[in-house]
């Protein structure tokens, strides 16, 4: 699908928005393509030309780079600006609240839950640690770990079939919220960050520093599984920055397999002995910015979207007629739509199936609520099994940001050919006339 057949698709549902509301927008069909650096946001209309003018951009970045990542590329300003000018005559709020009444909460964000430590989120309802476990030692990012098991990435875009005697059950998230004494990324994350660190010094003016902000940094989530039913089959997901699930059956609990689906390198602790695991990383199989702005269907479309709830923020704000979170909703759920599909066809069964979803957690809990807490199972002196990377650090934070900032270095050293202030030379002086 190209660009030109997306802009139109976004054009097709703001008339479709707009009409709803009886007001009625024509959209050309033959609208030519255009960069959004370009684009005139200024551009005369006969209602409210800057407010009309800041969508149209918004919705042109959208086009490009998909919902929900067009609209985190404005700069929140604009954000600001843009939901400003919206609300006064352009929302049909629920309850009388325009859009930007309805805040988030440190519970509930625009993408819905967010639940520290020590809540745990579980199907029956959020719970606290002491509901589930006892001598709790939660992990650092000084945790000293085991060996690191490496888990070969799935060069194809599948998973080992469910079998009928097993019972699936998942995680869905975008981030967990307990640090990890570990990073690991990818020479490609390097070599992206590394042209960016160039593009802002060279053209954008910004300061040449060795400080080029990727590290790699890892994240912890407690899976407690209390569901002794049937041999399990996991399923953990996520779309944010790489996972260590740190996983705590329960005693006659039997976990049969696991699979990682993630955006970033990601991997399990605690894995019982005998359980099997595998590991997909979508990058592998689908280009950024797929997901909603190209509805076309694919083999390959594992990147794990969660499907928008009524609770979310965002979708109380698309109710109460926000045209920014409507177009962020339809992104989510077109996203978990072409997910739902490969999930399906892979596995049997809807990407729903036992599983717990939020956007942020520390604990979840897959199973019922036991009867009494059982033994927390620390990270400290765990083996890890890790999707392969390329550069891997372990030990103290310290130690950590130290190696890290040496790979930096030395590789922004040898792409520039010499000191880093050759990236923004001093200003040459013409000879005196």
């Amino acid at each position: 699908m190209t660009d030109d057949q997306r802009q139109q698709d976004f054009a097709q549902r703001l008339s479709r928005i707009t009409q709803e509301r009886g007001q009625g927008v024509e959209t050309s069909s033959k609208q030519p393509t255009r960069d959004i650096a370009d684009f005139d946001y200024n551009t005369p209309h006969k209602r409210h030309p800057i407010r009309n003018g800041i969508i149209w951009m918004i919705i042109l970045a959208a086009a490009g780079t998909g919902g929900y990542y067009g609209w985190q590329a404005i700069p929140q300003d604009l954000k600001d600006m843009l939901v400003g000018m919206i609300a006064p005559d352009d929302s049909l709020a629920a309850g009388g609240l325009p859009p930007e009444a309805i805040p988030e909460t440190d519970t509930m964000s625009d993408q819905g839950p967010v639940l520290s430590s020590p809540s745990v989120l579980a199907g029956s309802g959020v719970l606290t640690l002491l509901d589930i476990v006892d001598n709790v030692s939660l992990p650092t990012g000084n945790t000293e770990i085991g060996d690191i098991i490496p888990i070969i990435r799935k060069a194809q875009c599948n998973l080992r079939p469910l079998l009928p005697s097993e019972k699936i059950m998942g995680v869905r998230i975008e981030n967990a919220l307990l640090p990890a004494p570990l990073y690991a990324f990818s020479n490609r994350q390097l070599a992206d960050q590394l042209l960016f660190h160039v593009e802002s010094v060279t053209q954008d003016g910004a300061p040449p520093t060795t400080e080029m902000g990727l590290t790699g940094e890892k994240a912890v989530l407690d899976v407690f599984i209390t569901d002794t039913s049937a041999p399990l089959y996991l399923v953990l997901q996520n779309i944010g920055q790489g996972i260590i699930w740190n996983l705590h059956p329960a005693p006659e609990v039997e976990i049969a397999h696991v699979a990682l689906i993630g955006s970033d390198f990601s991997g399990a602790a605690n894995l019982p002995v005998d359980t099997t695991i595998e590991g997909m990383l979508v990058s592998d199989f689908v280009p950024p910015h797929q997901y909603g702005a190209d509805d076309t269907p694919r083999d390959c479309m594992i990147r794990p979207w969660r499907n928008p709830e009524p609770d979310w923020i965002a979708s109380r704000k698309s109710e109460a007629g926000s045209l920014v979170s409507q177009n962020e909703m339809y992104s989510y759920s077109k996203g978990y739509a072409a997910y739902n599909r490969w999930f399906t066809t892979t596995l049997g069964v809807d990407a729903a199936t036992n599983t717990v979803t939020a956007r942020d957690a520390a604990h979840v809990l897959l199973g019922p609520q036991p009867a009494e807490p059982f033994a927390y199972s620390p990270l400290a002196g765990r083996d890890v099994h890790l999707m392969e990377a390329d550069h891997l650090f372990v030990g103290d934070a310290a130690s950590r940001n130290a190696a890290a900032a040496r790979l930096h270095q030395d590789l922004l050293a040898a792409a520039i050919g010499g000191d880093i202030s050759a990236l923004d030379p001093p200003a040459v002086e013409g000879a005196n006339p």
